[in-house]
């Protein structure tokens, strides 16, 4: 169970702490104007049952949605084509504009930001780290560590770019020497905070390393403060999920039986002893769905409109 849990949810749990991390931290950093209101879902599941899965999305305070990729090889027009298709199915969601930004690292190539394709242009906005140089980020933080300077949270915020950034190194190495500095006695963060910041890390380790790398990272991270707080309520809450996911399919089930016998949302809800707009809402989607009613579909299609 503990091995299952490892592989399908360690790295959703971190995706959405870094998510929340990097905008809160990180905008800022980045020059991208506007306050975040909330992060939304980034799985946008058409009826063809195709899903589109963004790597973070935000709504900002002003009404618009921020949209971020994280991309480590050249960008082209595939990309601009994939970026776009996001961004039009979102858009038709939210009812929304949309934003892109590309988070580029140290080691990509050609940068095709804009795709001239029939009346409407479409544009992204590269952030491009290669700029910065890693080894010398993480020099200098690795000098203070070993003078026993005091490291503040302004000070440690970069480390999160670093494995995007220019440099010899190995991303691999960039996060494991990030790691160690987060977790020396000179790190003056609080253990929610130490917590994000390996979330971030650990997300760019699921999106840039494989195999025998990513493994020697999880193994690091396990023996941190994020594998700590993970492990810890990670079965609890498997468990507590695969139970109200059960109990919600089963009154889904119930719900599009009665829809085959013809009775409306307000007789099902009075068989059912269930509130009314409960059953409007199952009603409501199972529509798309009739008459075989997949009581599993519908209960996707519910999860995916919640925020």
């Amino acid at each position: 169970m503990k091995e299952k849990y490892s592989k399908m949810q360690l790295e959703d749990k971190a995706l959405k702490s870094a998510a929340m991390y990097f905008g809160q931290e990180l905008l800022p950093y980045l020059h991208v104007e506007g306050k975040i209101l909330r992060m939304l879902p980034t799985e946008q599941i058409h009826l063809e049952a195709v899903k589109a899965t963004e790597d973070i999305l935000f709504e900002m305070e002003d009404g618009m949605l921020v949209h971020f990729e994280f991309e480590s090889v050249e960008i082209n027009k595939d990309d601009l084509y994939r970026f776009r298709m996001y961004d039009a199915y979102t858009a038709m969601v939210y009812k929304r504009p949309v934003a892109t930004y590309v988070i580029c690292s140290g080691n990509i190539g050609r940068i095709h930001s804009e795709l001239k394709d029939g009346l409407n242009p479409y544009r992204i906005i590269p952030l491009c780290m290669r700029q910065g140089d890693a080894d010398d980020q993480l020099k200098e933080l690795k000098d203070k560590v070993k003078k026993g300077s005091k490291l503040t949270k302004k000070e440690l915020v970069p480390l999160l770019l670093t494995p995007l950034m220019s440099g010899k190194s190995t991303i691999k190495d960039r996060i494991l020497t990030a790691t160690g500095i987060l977790n020396s006695r000179q790190s003056r963060l609080a253990k929610e905070e130490k917590q994000k910041m390996e979330s971030v890390l650990y997300a760019f380790a699921c999106k840039f390393l494989k195999n025998n790398d990513l493994e020697e990272i999880k193994e690091i991270l396990s023996m941190t403060v994020l594998g700590e707080m993970i492990w810890n309520d990670g079965a609890e809450k498997g468990r507590e999920e695969g139970r109200e996911e059960g109990k919600s399919i089963s009154l889904i089930d119930l719900v599009c039986r009665k829809l085959q016998k013809g009775k409306t949302p307000a007789q099902i809800a009075q068989d059912l002893d269930e509130e009314l707009p409960v059953v409007e809402r199952i009603c409501n989607a199972a529509g798309k769905y009739a008459p075989d009613y997949d009581s599993n579909e519908i209960y996707s299609f519910l999860k995916s409109r919640e925020v």
